[in-house]
């Protein structure tokens, strides 16, 4: 076991943090989309954030976000004594939560003493790039080459499936809004109107975001969540209660899947356990799941 000394990191610790973060994406995407802007990584504020990062015999062995929204996103090396003296460089910042690997969270709570008030398990879940899809139902199929003519602008039948534009902020809010609530908030935590809508309109402009719709109205979504070097982070997949389990889903994910891939990047996302059917649908689609992810709420 190696000892790692912690200290914040410069402007001149970036190409190596990029490395280390590049070696490890699938499993801290959402840390390396939070820095990542055109390209390069950017250090957040020293005012409301910071990255930590620990020295190792071959560059930079483990680093922590402190995000400016109080997020704490650990990606901690395998083997390593020495977690506590992170707690002291960090200085007073106190995390309101913190997301990722599980291994890497409770390392990161037991530096800092922190006990969560809410823990919520995950599934790391990773899709290999040319995996094949399942044949989809005939209609289904039908619906989804209706996906060429939707970006291009022409009409399709019954389920059109179509990237979000910003015109449909006002239409895409309510579903937004039902996914945060059935699937996102916890009991300490309340719905912030003004701070989802902001949120969705972010990710329309910043990220990938497909909608279904049907007669004109929209009822399902999918997209990106964190884009990465390589490496998109899929969430954010919902469908109006009454439309499940008529393929949907499915179909905006393959469609969300041939644009991520098609732009020769990698997805992956991450799942309750309990959610059986999101699991099943994952799997069908090629993504295997590959390690505990968890997202940690610690009382005020």
């Amino acid at each position: 076991m190696t000892v790692l000394p912690w200290r914040r990191a410069v402007r001149a610790d970036l190409p190596a943090l990029a490395d280390f973060l590049r070696a490890r994406e699938a499993g801290c995407a959402g840390f390396v989309g939070r820095l990542l802007r055109d390209g390069e990584l950017r250090l957040p504020s020293p005012l409301r954030g910071a990255v930590w990062v620990a020295d190792g015999p071959r560059g930079i062995g483990g680093a922590v976000l402190h995000h400016p929204s109080r997020i704490a996103y650990p990606a901690f090396p395998a083997e390593a004594e020495g977690d506590g003296a992170l707690a002291l460089v960090a200085g007073s910042w106190r995390a309101a939560s913190a997301i990722g690997l599980a291994a890497g969270v409770q390392r990161y709570e037991a530096a800092f003493g922190l006990t969560p008030e809410i823990s919520v398990a995950y599934r790391l879940m990773a899709r290999e790039p040319g995996v094949p899809f399942p044949p989809l139902a005939p209609r289904a199929a039908e619906r989804a080459a209706a996906y060429g003519a939707a970006r291009a602008g022409r009409p399709a039948p019954d389920i059109l499936v179509r990237m979000a534009r910003p015109s449909d902020l006002d239409a895409l809010f309510p579903l937004q809004e039902a996914y945060e609530r059935e699937e996102v908030l916890t009991s300490m935590h309340d719905f912030q109107s003004a701070a989802c809508r902001a949120a969705l309109a972010a990710a329309i402009e910043r990220q990938l975001v497909l909608v279904a719709l049907r007669g004109g109205r929209i009822v399902a979504k999918a997209g990106t969540n964190a884009r990465g070097f390589g490496v998109d982070q899929v969430g954010g997949v919902f469908t109006e209660p009454g439309l499940r389990g008529r393929g949907i889903a499915r179909e905006l994910m393959i469609a969300l899947l041939a644009e991520i891939e098609g732009q020769g990047r990698r997805a992956v996302l991450f799942v309750k356990p309990s959610n059986a059917p999101a699991r099943a649908l994952y799997k069908s689609l090629g993504f295997a799941e590959v390690g505990d992810f968890r997202a940690d709420y610690f009382p005020e």
